[in-house]
């Protein structure tokens, strides 16, 4: 939770000398007690305020009247705890519900003053000038000017805590500026409104020059106030505004000017000192006046700064009625130790400054996200009409006693189900509109779906025919020029021949011309026949491999044993962790195929050139059951990997496609690891996945298969066999 942060000297609110009333004597009415309160509330209730609410709570009212009051009661407990500001905002949306449901405007722009009230508190400031202006509106229509007026006091109170303290002074000397309102008790709190703007923005000025400005101009709006305030009268508001001079009297360094204001202060009876920050100022004040005293001693001077420290310091801990006082303090204390060499002390105050506002940015965010959860949740309403029913059958039983307390409760109940009624009509016409806009966007969901498909497919037909044509250009080409030549050499010896000029040396270089061509050509068309093989091995529904009952294991031995030589010559390290026999029921030739495919993908890629750390390859087979089918059926999980470069991570989800690859035109057609997905997932029913590990420690590329262990077909027999024969413990073997 975050706390107020102003630095106002101390709040211009008028008070009146008048002693707390109670009873119901020479009050007048209801109604008229509460226009009084009405137009006297400015911000923080005071005692007299207080008084008369505790009395129209036990007085009878109309809905309308009771709402309004409830509204009021809610700043009574209010005090340094955001916690219950929450809960009582909580409360007051909901007192917004009923008085719009009574659509009295009176008590609708009351609850919207208190609002704008705790919204304040809780420093939620976008929220708290929009209350403002509701409340405005609504008691411009009821055709009150006064509380309409009053309304933009409240807007000043709201823009001097948000420290919007331009936009403040701005707007208070453009109100001081209209006729007539500088001689009102609006006039006063005008004036103290734009001193407070001009001595904040004076502190926060980095020059000293702009800074003596503006406390100047501080200095004489204060006066001013404090003319109006003894020409009305007005005890407090005069206290006020010498407390307030005498800070700014201080600050500008002008020592006997700010004892006499202080002593002013002293001599004036009725000041409420418990009136919030008011003691915190007064300490500050001394405190400012014996820290600028350029007569004292050294020793009093020493003292006086260790005064203003001691003070700064305790103020830190007094919460929300002090935070304005203990903000002006740390920027005095800022400000006269970089000029009096106190540099230790301008920068604690500087770093407290500093987390002050972090703390306080932090509780903001905290404040709106608790905020918006209480006002938003969703009103028990179901909850209220069972109290109200219990309170129905109660007033029931005394209808005799009780007729007046029955005919309001059931004021209330109307009131309440009017509400519930169109909450929910609303919440059913929201519901309909949002399933409306589901659908829709389902629907256009579904077709960029679509036609993302269809682009995929086109992007890679596109480059499957572009690796394709790639491929084939070059030994192509080769064998066209081979042709060209020949071509060119068979025109040349028909010449000679028709002249009768050939010479043997001439038969000599066309019969090695012929026998080099004729090679590059079977070379080129062999690449290409190759080729077109491995093309057409992508249609797995082109193969007629049957499935057959194997050993696995054997397999793969046997395949170990014809890849000796290469894993010689690039000093690679086999590793097999496989068991002793393992039948399965498949392709035994697409294994084959599929092994012989990764070994030649880590010898060519993988582990290329690679010394350190030594090559090396390991291959892990076994079994585990498959959850996801059930009865009894196994899944074969093969595990092929290399300690070598690696696949980079924007490559991973395209190594599987056809024709792709790192090197396209210089080794390889990248139809590798597409044949063996092709093999793996369409021939044999399984999944593949390639990792690759960005860590050093894990570096290479591991291709992880599954598949099961018996494929569908018609050797049932066979198939069950194996299905009850589980694989025996196995070895680890290592070749190199």
């Amino acid at each position: 939770m975050s706390s107020h942060r102003s630095t106002q000297p101390i709040s211009s609110q008028p008070q009146t000398d008048e002693a707390p009333r109670s009873g119901s004597d020479a009050m007048g009415t209801v109604s008229e007690r509460l226009a009084r309160l009405r137009h006297g509330l400015i911000g923080w209730l005071d005692l007299q305020a207080k008084e008369e609410l505790r009395l129209l709570q036990t007085l009878g009212t109309s809905s309308a009247e009771a709402v309004e009051i409830e509204a009021y009661t809610l700043l009574l407990e209010l005090h340094n705890e955001p916690q219950q500001a929450l809960l009582a905002l909580q409360r007051c949306s909901e007192l917004m519900s009923l008085a719009q449901g009574l659509k009295k405007p009176l008590c609708e722009a009351a609850v919207w003053r208190v609002m704008q009230t705790l919204q304040s508190f809780l420093m939620l400031h976008p929220a708290a000038l929009h209350s403002v202006g509701m409340a405005a509106r609504l008691y411009a229509e009821c055709g009150e000017p006064e509380l309409e007026q009053m309304m933009l006091e409240s807007r000043h109170y709201v823009l001097f805590h948000a420290q919007m303290y331009e936009e403040l002074y701005r707007s208070c000397q453009a109100q001081l500026s209209l006729p007539g309102n500088r001689e009102r008790s609006f006039g006063y709190r005008l004036l103290s409104g734009a001193a407070g703007a001009a001595y904040n923005m004076g502190i926060r000025c980095p020059d000293a020059q702009a800074r003596q400005t503006w406390w100047r101009e501080s200095l004489q709006l204060h006066r001013e106030a404090l003319a109006l305030s003894r020409q009305q009268g007005q005890r407090m508001m005069e206290a006020i505004s010498l407390l307030n001079m005498c800070v700014v009297l201080a600050s500008l360094g002008e020592v006997e000017e700010a004892r006499s204001a202080l002593r002013g202060v002293d001599a004036l009876p009725q000041v409420d000192q418990g009136r919030p920050g008011w003691m915190a100022w007064y300490r500050l004040a001394v405190a400012l006046i014996q820290v600028h005293n350029d007569s004292a001693s050294a020793g009093a001077a020493t003292a006086a700064w260790a005064g203003l420290l001691e003070i700064t310091r305790s103020l830190q801990d007094g919460g929300l009625n002090h935070a304005a006082a203990a903000e002006v303090a740390l920027r005095t204390v800022r400000i006269l130790g970089q000029e009096r060499g106190h540099l230790q002390d301008a920068l604690w105050a500087a770093d407290t400054l500093l987390e002050q506002q972090v703390r306080s940015m932090r509780g903001l965010a905290q404040n709106m996200s608790d905020t918006l959860s209480a006002v938003i949740e969703r009103p028990r309403l179901m909850q209220e009409k069972e109290r109200l029913a219990e309170h129905g059958f109660a007033l029931e039983s005394s209808l005799a006693q009780r007729n007046a307390e029955l005919s309001s409760a059931l004021a209330k109940v109307q009131a309440e189900a009017s509400i519930r009624a169109a909450a929910e009509a609303a919440l059913k016409r929201a519901h309909d509109e949002l399933e409306a806009q589901v659908q829709q966007r389902t629907a256009e969901l579904e077709q960029a779906m679509r036609a993302l498909m269809k682009q995929e497919k086109q992007l890679a037909l596109s480059r499957m025919v572009a690796g394709m044509a790639h491929e084939m250009n070059t030994p192509l080409g080769n064998a066209r020029m081979a042709a060209s030549a020949i071509q060119a050499q068979g025109e040349s010896l028909s010449l000679s021949m028709a002249a009768g000029t050939v010479k043997r040396s001439q038969l000599s270089e066309l019969i090695a011309g012929l026998h080099k061509g004729s090679s590059l050509m079977d070379r080129s068309l062999q690449r290409v026949a190759a080729l077109v093989e491995r093309f057409k091995s992508l249609d797995i529904q082109g193969t007629s491999e049957s499935a057959q009952t194997f050993d696995l294991c054997a397999l793969i031995q046997e395949l170990s044993l014809s890849w000796q030589n290469q894993l010689k010559d690039g000093q690679i390290l086999l590793q097999l962790e496989l068991p002793q026999a393992l039948e399965i029921y498949g392709h035994a030739h697409a294994c084959v195929q599929v092994l012989q495919e990764l070994f030649a993908n880590s010898l060519s890629h993988g582990l290329a050139g690679q010394q350190e750390p030594p090559p090396r390859l390991r291959l892990a087979l076994g079994m585990r059951p498959d959850l996801a089918q059930g009865q009894g059926r196994e899944l074969i999980e093969l595990s092929w990997h290399d300690n070598g470069a690696g696949v980079a991570a924007e490559h991973l989800t395209r190594v599987l496609e056809p024709f792709f690859s790192t090197r396209l035109g210089q080794s390889g057609a990248g139809l590798g690891l597409s044949m063996v997905h092709n093999l793996v997932v369409d021939l044999m029913e399984g999944q593949i996945q390639v990792i690759s590990p960005d860590r050093p420690a894990d570096r290479g590329t591991c291709v992880q298969l599954q598949w099961p262990r018996a494929l569908p077909g018609p050797d049932t027999s066979l198939k069950d066999t194996l299905a009850s024969t589980a694989a025996r413990p196995g070895t680890s073997l290592n070749q190199s």
